[in-house]
This record gives C-alpha cells, structure tokens and sequence, in this order.
C-alpha cells in the first residue's frame, strides 16, 4: 500500500491540483485545508473543497485544523455569499446545514472528520480514524468513542490503523515541546500503527519528519517558509510504502535550492 501524507494545504490550489494526479492508494490532508487569513472567508474555500473532494479520484482522508473552521454553529462572513452565483449558492447550502461543515463532505471514499473507517485499496485495508481539532468540544465520551471504534475495527479486520490529528504528539521529533500531550498519551494507551499530523510547520527541518512512539510511527510533513511555499507547485509531503516499511520525505528546502528527500526504514 502506499499512502501519501500531507497537511497545511491552506486552500492553494495547485497543491490540491497536483494531490489528485497522485497514483496512490490513499491521500491524506491533516488538517488546515482551508486559509482562516484569506480574502472573502471561509465559505468560498468550503465550497471549493466540496467541489474538490467530490471529483477526487480516488481514496482520501481529511481532518481539520485550526484554519477550518469546523466547530459547531460557527458563524460564517456574509461576504463570502456575496460573490456567488445562484447555482454556487445553492451548492453552498449543504455546508451551512450540517453541525459541522466537514460533515457534508463525507461520501464513498473519503473520510472525513470524526470518522473511523475501513478503507479498502489494491494494496489492502487500512483502518482510518479523522480526530477532528476540536476534538475536546465534542465531549470526553465522544472523543473517547473515536479511539475506541478505530482499536476494535483494527482487531476485528486485522489491518494497520491510521489516525489523523492536526497537531502532533508532544516530546517528538516532529512536535518537540510544543505538539499535543494528549495525543502521546493516546498513542501509549492505543498503540496505533501510524500517526500524520502537520501544524508545526518548522518542525520537521529541524528535528524530523518521523518518529516512533512505542511502536507508533509518528509523521509530519511540514511546510516550507511562505515566500518558498508561494513558489512551489508541489507540497511538503511523505509517502509511505507499507510493503517495503519505508517512508519518504519530499519537501521544499527553507534554504538553498535542492530540494530534500530523506528516505527512513521502518522497523
């Protein structure tokens, strides 16, 4: 199977364009699909996703990030409606319905926010599991449920179980001392096989894209510097090939000008 890792796409379009000629057996965005700081809102970015997510074509899991705006009954800018034509408004109106927007993105094949799933490919199954950001908002007992669901659906089909959370576990080398405590602590008590997150945009140039937590293979695959991501066609990412254990790190240098590709064995 191989599985290609990116987060922090934040709405650039030719990143997404590039992310759907993959030939990959799933595509996984962590979180911050949107841009929070762009022009016009949200909602137009939400309806271009929809869009995008729709014609996808093939396997795809996405959770949110502090850029998406996917806590509940979150107020929208009126002037992102402004701009739309009446078919693109009437597109938009399943995005408004839904207690969480991401909601209406759920469809064959992707899974999104708050899901545990079992995506079947040609190279085999893969048990996903979407931790939404907010996930402390949805209550301890729902939260909980998502680690739950994904523990059991992995003993009962006997496949490797991937989690999305935006931000990464604490006291790694791809979080350092500023990533997510609770969820080194869920990946102690769970054990799933793989982890991808992003947020931490710098961390991994300088400590590292990958890292292993008690046999979880934690992953980030940063995001370079904002006058090099302007520039740049193609996302920070890693593919992850698990037949041959190995994962690979493609990413726009914040210095100089070869790109980097770091290839690590998974033992």
């Amino acid at each position: 199977m191989r599985i290609l890792l990116t987060a922090d796409l934040h709405s650039r379009k030719s990143w997404y364009h590039w992310l759907a000629a993959q030939d990959v057996d799933l595509a996984v965005i962590a979180g911050d699909l949107l841009d929070g700081f762009r022009p016009g809102g949200l909602l137009p970015q939400m309806l271009e996703l929809s869009g995008w997510c729709a014609r996808f074509p093939g396997n795809l899991a996405v959770s949110s990030g502090n850029h998406d705006g996917n806590e509940p009954g979150r107020p929208f800018d009126p002037e992102g409606l402004a701009g739309l034509s009446e078919e693109k408004r009437a597109a938009v109106a399943p995005i408004l319905q839904a207690d969480h927007w991401m909601d209406s993105l759920k469809r064959w094949g992707v899974v999104t926010d708050g899901q545990t799933s079992l995506v079947q490919t040609s190279g085999g199954a893969l048990v996903v599991t979407a931790i939404p950001y907010n996930h402390w908002m949805l209550g301890n007992e729902v939260a909980e449920a998502l680690w739950q669901d994904g523990r059991r659906l992995r003993s009962t089909v006997r496949a490797p179980w991937l989690i999305l959370h935006h931000v990464p576990p604490a006291d790694t080398a791809v979080a350092g001392v500023n990533g997510s405590q609770d969820l080194f602590n869920k990946i102690q008590e769970y054990r799933p096989n793989y982890v991808v997150s992003g947020h931490l945009h710098d961390q991994p140039y300088r400590g590292g894209f990958a890292d292993e937590v008690d046999g979880t293979w934690c992953f980030n695959p940063g995001h370079p510097v904002l006058t090099r991501a302007l520039k740049s066609k193609i996302p920070n990412h890693i593919v992850l090939d698990t037949a041959a254990r190995t994962a690979t790190w493609h990413a726009t240098p914040n210095v100089g000008r070869t790109k980097i590709i770091k290839q690590i064995l998974l033992q």
